[in-house]
């Protein structure tokens, strides 16, 4: 949330190789934050691994001034 200039900088396959193939995915938040002023508020954050493990996660940024 707080460096996403550095994680820019990440090439996609080092995605795919520490998340799997689904790690690409995080390239899509990672526009998503972009589209964000520099300084942004955790408005809400929600993670949960159910016994099936496929997790899901929430985040909720508000852009500050």
């Amino acid at each position: 949330i707080d460096e996403p200039d550095a994680l820019s900088q990440m090439p996609h396959i080092e995605y795919v190789r520490e998340a799997g193939s689904e790690g690409i995915e995080l390239v899509m938040w990672l526009i998503m934050r972009g589209a964000l002023n520099d300084k942004v508020r955790t408005v809400h954050r929600f993670y949960h691994v159910p016994a099936s493990n496929t997790a899901v996660g929430h985040l909720i940024l508000e852009n500050l001034p």
